[in-house]
């Protein structure tokens, strides 16, 4: 059962009058497939706004917005951010403009409304007028989410047909390689064309790499060096000479769903230059006889990468990718400085650390200090009530009190109806509610969970019969975000729910939450 050391009462929202003074984020989402379709950012941000204005609600500056498509939440961080603000109480209200913004996958949405709702928090589809949860809105918002979901379904098997269709007829699927460019044939499909402009460049990086001599980074200084640029304009680098070296279209080949169990390799219908074909494939012998290479490997089962997604460079902030390095028979895994943001510019050394020296060095600086002792419940509380409550606008709160109790009598006296009466009193409740003081709860079951954990994290991080992909797991459930400076771990971010532990854990062991000491 659930307990908390302190509770807020929250009015169960029914209209959009009960949502006056009440504070509201809001989310935006969009994907390439939706913009033309009346769902724009700017039209979302315009809606938002003035349904805010119009009821009443006190607007934050958050603004989760993310472009991503898809029936997934999993890889929607701005989504995920939401839930987790939404678990800290930094809002009451979250404003979406649609029911399909919110998601197209009506499981997830149904789950993920009964936790908002939980939390005390309220769901409003601004465009189509719909507060979820509301017994007036269920039949809507229930219809709505179906057929949300069935477009995404319906738009995902035509596109995946009709590419399926492109590949099989030798069509080219997805952007156009270097020196090629896309030609529209009156009443035919569009084609791949060698393009005289880019052509240049394609022979240049083909010729140098199938000398022997230069390796994928020399190959793109020399390409920079000589004026020539990708197709998008910018510079190359060595990832994308080696995708220009992985790519069979030069060989005369479509590849449909590269490295899937349903891979396909066709003839295609476009027209390689004899020089191009002859250079490509001199190129694949020089990879094969290169075998210490880090990329071009696809993922297997046993590369995983327990700090994926969450290990930060601690002076550029840039995430840190992870490539599995190969020596004959030998195998190393490593995570490497992000290659296509501002990291690659930052002078962090080194730029890569692999996989096995990170995991023995986390547990030994940051697990061999977790540990919670018995009485753990008691310092948290008691932080977590001098937290709760925020302190109110006295004066104000004082007066919204008098001027209730001077309705009440003016109400007795008969001098306002009934209706007048009630109308009044509920803005007067709303005003009190916000000058007064704000109690956050207190979900003690979640906390119990998270220090349970934390207790038996070492043990399992160490234990041998732990796998990398399920110390993934256990990093992803606890981190934020864990951050590297060269050769040491820099600083550790524990999730909301687990920051309270770690703050007492801290407390003891270093008298403050500090990052961890450089080696």
């Amino acid at each position: 059962m659930t307990t908390k050391a302190a509770t807020r009462n929250v009015n169960r929202v029914t209209s959009f009058d009960d949502l006056k003074g009440l504070r509201a984020e809001c989310y935006v989402r969009d994907s390439t497939l939706d913009q033309s379709n009346g769902f724009g950012p700017d039209i979302q941000h315009r809606n938002e706004e003035r349904f805010a204005g119009n009821y009443g609600l006190i607007l934050g500056r958050r603004w989760y917005q993310e472009f991503v498509s898809g029936r997934s939440a999993k890889n929607r961080h701005e989504f995920q951010k939401v839930i987790e603000d939404a678990r800290s109480d930094l809002f009451d209200v979250l404003l979406v403009d649609h029911t399909s913004r919110f998601g197209r996958n009506q499981a997830e949405c149904i789950r993920y409304k009964e936790e908002l709702q939980n939390l005390s928090k309220t769901v409003v589809f601004v465009s189509q007028g719909i507060i979820s949860g509301s017994d007036r809105d269920f039949l809507s918002e229930r219809i709505n989410e179906t057929l949300d979901e069935q477009y995404s379904r319906n738009l995902s098997r035509y596109v995946s047909s009709g590419l399926a269709l492109k590949a099989e007829s030798g069509l080219h699927v997805g952007p156009c390689p270097l020196g090629y460019r896309s030609q529209l044939i009156s009443a035919g499909p569009e084609r791949k064309v060698p393009d005289p402009a880019t052509m240049p460049a394609l022979i240049l990086v083909l010729k140098d790499y199938s000398s022997g001599e230069f390796s994928y980074r020399d190959v793109a200084n020399h390409a920079n060096a000589a004026g020539y640029r990708m197709q998008t304009g910018a510079l190359f680098t060595g990832y994308c000479i080696r995708d220009i070296m992985s790519n069979r279209f030069y060989e005369g080949k479509v590849v449909y769903h590269k490295g899937c169990l349903d891979e396909k390799v066709i003839d295609g219908c476009h027209e390689v230059p004899g020089e191009v074909e002859d250079l490509w494939l001199r190129c694949q012998a020089i990879k094969k006889n290169r075998t210490n290479g880090f990329a071009g490997h696809p993922r297997g089962e046993d590369h995983t990468y327990p700090f994926s997604k969450v290990l930060k460079c601690h002076k550029c902030g840039s995430a840190f990718h992870g490539e599995a390095g190969r020596y004959k028979d030998n195998c190393t895994l490593r995570l490497v400085h992000e290659r296509r943001t501002e990291g690659r510019n930052c002078n962090t050394k080194p730029h890569s650390r692999q996989v096995d020296e990170l995991i023995r060095e986390f547990g030994q600086r940051v697990l061999a200090y977790v540990h919670l002792d018995n009485g753990w419940q008691a310092p948290i509380i008691e932080r977590l009530r001098c937290e709760a409550e925020v302190k109110g606008d006295q004066q104000r709160e004082a007066r919204i009190i008098k001027a209730m109790e001077n309705l009440r009598k003016q109400h007795l006296w008969g001098d306002i109806t009934d209706e007048d009466y009630r109308r009044e009193r509920a803005i007067l409740e709303r005003d009190l509610k916000i000058a007064a003081p704000d109690l956050r709860p207190v979900e003690l079951p979640n906390l119990e969970r998270a220090a349970e954990l934390l207790n038996n994290l070492s043990a399992l991080w160490s234990h041998p019969g732990v796998t990398n992909t399920q110390r993934e797991s256990l990093i992803q459930e606890v981190f934020s975000k864990i951050t590297v400076d060269g050769k040491g771990l820099a600083s550790i971010e524990p999730k909301p729910v687990y920051a309270p532990l770690f703050s007492v854990m801290l407390d003891k062991n270093f008298n403050g939450y500090c990052e961890t000491e450089q080696s």
